[in-house]
This record gives structure tokens, C-alpha cells and sequence, in this order.
């Protein structure tokens, strides 16, 4: 979307258009020509967009409008027809003479639900991991670990605080030492597999 200093919308893309249209804006909608700075949920009959205009900060849009501020952005979020759609919006200047005098501002709003819906699978698996200490003593022998005042084996210590589960097998070593008998069978590579 382009507005002009007065904050006027002189153009949306038909990208813009789109997902205008697919969070509940009527087709007919007018917007070009309409102030953005008027703009609010209760104007455009939109109460999902409540949480957008309550978080979009007006006064900082006219700031990069006229050269007071960089620019500008932040996340939404908008629910509508049951779902939770997040929205990045950023405001830039816009220069177009070549004193790089501003003449308005850009304003992209972007669909970023799939990275909101990451960020929270991360956050969520980051709450249930659980961090262990660099150091965890272990007995030489019998590989139990001391945490505390007691000791336990190696594998609930750590199904205990990683989500993990163990299985157990044996390896190939540990069948020559302990069954010789059986062992042979390693050796024949037909009979192993």
C-alpha cells in the first residue's frame, strides 16, 4: 500500500487486495482515496481487526511519513473463520525526487503464519526440555549416575529429563564376552543379517 504525506491511500497491490478480501473486507470496499490514518475496526465493520488497530501505532507512521522516524513495524494477529492468521506490517518511506524528499510511505503486510506457527512449536519444545548441567558424574563401573544425595541408572536419569525412551540391544562385543558360545554367528556374515 502507498498513502501519501496526509496519509491518503493512493495504491494497494492486488496481492494486498487478496488477503484484504480473504480476512472478511468487502469486495466493494473503497480504499484508494480514503485516509489511513481514519481507518478503524468499527469503519471498515471488521471486529477481528480489533487487535490490529489496537496495536498499530498511528502516530508512528506519520513520524516516517515525515522523515521523524526510519520506519516502522509490527506482528498481529487476525482470527477469522476460525483460524489464527499472524501478519508482519512495515512502514518505510517513500522517496521519490531526487533530494530524496519523502512523499509518503509504504506499507507491506505480510502473511507470516507458517513462521509464527515454527516459533511456537519451538517455544513450546524448548518449555519441556529440560537443560543438563555440562558435568554429569558417572560411576566407572557401573554407569550409574549421582544426582544429589543418590544414584540411579544412566538411562532414567536421562529418560527422567529428556524426552527420550531407551531400548535395549547388545553389541556385537558384549555377545563374544558374554555368550562365546553363540558368537560364532558374528562371524558369518550370511547368518547375522
Amino acid at each position: 500500500m502507498i498513502i501519501n504525506i496526509d496519509g491518503i491511500i493512493d495504491r494497494m497491490n492486488d496481492p494486498l487486495v487478496t488477503m484484504a478480501e480473504r480476512i472478511g473486507f468487502p469486495p466493494n470496499f473503497k480504499r484508494q482515496g480514503i485516509s489511513f490514518f481514519d481507518l478503524t475496526s468499527q469503519s471498515v465493520g471488521l471486529t477481528s481487526l480489533d487487535h490490529f488497530f489496537q496495536e498499530l501505532n498511528m502516530p508512528s507512521i506519520r513520524d516516517v511519513t515525515q522523515g521523524k522516524q526510519s520506519d516502522y513495524s509490527f506482528e498481529y494477529v487476525i482470527r477469522w473463520m476460525g483460524q489464527e492468521n499472524w501478519v508482519l506490517c512495515e512502514v518505510l518511506p517513500l522517496l521519490i525526487s531526487k533530494e530524496k524528499q519523502i512523499q509518503g510511505a509504504i506499507i507491506s503486510f505480510s502473511d507470516i503464519t507458517k513462521f509464527k506457527r515454527r516459533e511456537q512449536l519451538l517455544e513450546q519444545a524448548l518449555a519441556h526440555s529440560v537443560p543438563l548441567p555440562g558435568h554429569i558424574p558417572i560411576c566407572a563401573v557401573c554407569k550409574y549416575v549421582r544426582h544429589g544425595e543418590g544414584w540411579e541408572p544412566v538411562e532414567s536419569y536421562l529418560e527422567n529429563r529428556l524426552p527420550i525412551e531407551f531400548t535395549h540391544d547388545i553389541c556385537p562385543d558384549c555377545i563374544r564376552r558374554l555368550y562365546p558360545k553363540y558368537s560364532s554367528i558374528l562371524d558369518n556374515p550370511e547368518l547375522s543379517e
